[in-house]
């Protein structure tokens, strides 16, 4: 039931605060204002994903042999999460208006990896019969395409902000994964190898020239639309899941012309590098 509410609570927040900060009512700020304010341009991105585990799961399952020994089985499966690579390309775009203000799409390249170490006991007669543990790796490689949405606002004449959600569509090209423990009766789960889903994104833009925006941001998913598994937005592996972060750098050129980039204004004319007419 609280994961149903997730979607709509963001969307709320995207529009109270495109509200309380959207273009007009604040003055100033890294854009101009007005209808006629257009910023695009390219990016590229570098940082790293983390999948960061979620439930450990734990089973006990009891049975009789044919000497009518009683024997109990209990199975403890605990994810690991580790950090990989992350790269990007795209270009994005913000304008005017005062909700959704600020889209953009790319390409992606993620490595995902993780563990799980699992653990089994087997009880004979209320003693201990045995005991083993099983240390699992995966490591995971994916071409992303994505489109995002979302509200800018300005907190300073070179500093601003950037929420929303957005769709990703993976598709894993490499995968690694060691042999991990399994529960009697039980298979073990794997993330397909194409995912689709919506996540939710968060930045601060910080201007450092005239045409370049850095931008540290951490995005994550929310929602599961393929393969569809009761929304769940976490990934698969081995008998437990783990939910992919990721944290990156984005480093945004804006295109000449772009509202934040006007010229001075001069109206005489004078190129101010010679000072002689233009």
């Amino acid at each position: 039931m609280k994961k149903t509410l997730i979607f709509p609570f963001i969307l709320l927040s995207i529009i109270a605060i495109g509200q309380t900060y959207g273009p007009g009512n604040k003055k100033g700020g890294l854009y101009s204002l007005g209808n006629d304010k257009l910023d695009k341009g390219w990016f590229f991105g570098i940082g790293a994903t983390y999948m960061f585990p979620y439930l450990k799961e734990s089973e006990t399952i009891d049975f009789i042999d044919t000497l009518n020994q009683t024997f109990t089985q209990d199975y403890t499966a605990t994810p690991k999460g580790n950090f990989g690579l992350f790269f990007e390309i795209g270009k994005f775009k913000i304008n005017g208006k005062r909700v959704i203000n600020y889209q953009d799409f790319g390409l992606s390249y993620k490595w995902f990896r993780g563990g799980e170490d699992f653990e089994q006991t087997t009880m004979l007669n209320n003693a201990i019969y045995s005991q083993s543990s099983t240390n699992a790796k995966f490591s995971d490689h994916a071409i992303s395409a994505y489109f995002n949405i979302g509200n800018s606002y300005d907190i300073s004449e070179k500093t601003f902000m950037v929420n929303g959600i957005g769709l990703n569509a993976d598709y894993f090209i490499i995968k690694s994964r060691g042999a991990g423990g399994t529960i009697l009766g039980q298979e073990q789960k794997f993330v397909s190898d194409f995912v689709g889903e919506l996540h939710y994104f968060f930045g601060m833009g910080f201007k450092t020239g005239k045409r370049l925006i850095i931008m540290p941001m951490i995005e994550t998913p929310i929602f599961a639309i393929y393969e569809f598994n009761h929304i769940k937005s976490t990934h698969d592996y081995f008998n437990t899941r783990s939910r992919p972060f990721i944290i990156k750098i984005r480093i945004m050129f804006l295109k000449k012309g772009s509202t934040s980039c006007p010229k001075v204004y001069n109206p005489m004319g004078i190129d101010p590098d010679n000072f002689q007419p233009e």
